[in-house]
C-alpha cells in the first residue's frame, strides 16, 4: 500500500476508534481513553492503536485486557464506517508520552522557578 494512503487510513481509524470509544462504549474506563496515534501495517492486516488518559489514577493493565476484550466490538463498528473491504485487527497499546511530557514540563518550571 502506498505511504500516503497508508497514513490516511490510519488517521481515519484513530478519528473513528476515538469516536467509538467515547460514544459507543458504556464502560466508563474506556471512556476517558486518549487516541494519541494508530500505525497501520503497509499490507493493512493490523493496526497499533496507542492510548493514554489524563486520568492519574487509570489502571494501564487493566484497560489493555478490557481493550483487548473490546477489539472485536471496535473492529466491527469500524468495519460499518471504513471504506475497506479488510478491517485491519487493532491492537492497543498503552502510551506513556502524555505522563513523561507532563514530567518533563513540571521539571522545566522547577528549573525556571528556582532560577528566578
Amino acid at each position: 500500500m502506498n505511504p500516503r494512503r497508508t497514513q490516511q487510513i490510519a488517521n481515519r481509524i484513530q478519528m473513528l476508534v476515538s469516536e467509538i470509544l467515547q460514544r459507543e462504549i458504556s464502560d466508563p474506563r474506556l471512556n476517558t481513553l486518549v487516541v494519541n496515534r494508530v500505525e497501520l501495517a503497509r499490507d493493512g492486516s493490523f493496526a497499533r492503536v496507542y492510548v493514554s488518559s489524563y486520568q492519574t489514577d487509570i489502571d494501564a493493565d487493566d484497560v489493555q485486557k478490557v481493550l483487548k476484550k473490546a477489539s472485536g466490538f471496535i473492529r466491527k463498528n469500524l468495519a460499518g464506517k471504513l471504506d475497506m473491504r479488510i478491517v485491519p485487527a487493532l491492537r492497543f497499546q498503552w502510551d506513556n508520552s502524555v505522563k513523561e511530557g507532563e514530567e518533563i514540563l513540571s521539571a522545566i518550571r522547577k528549573l525556571n522557578a528556582e532560577e528566578s
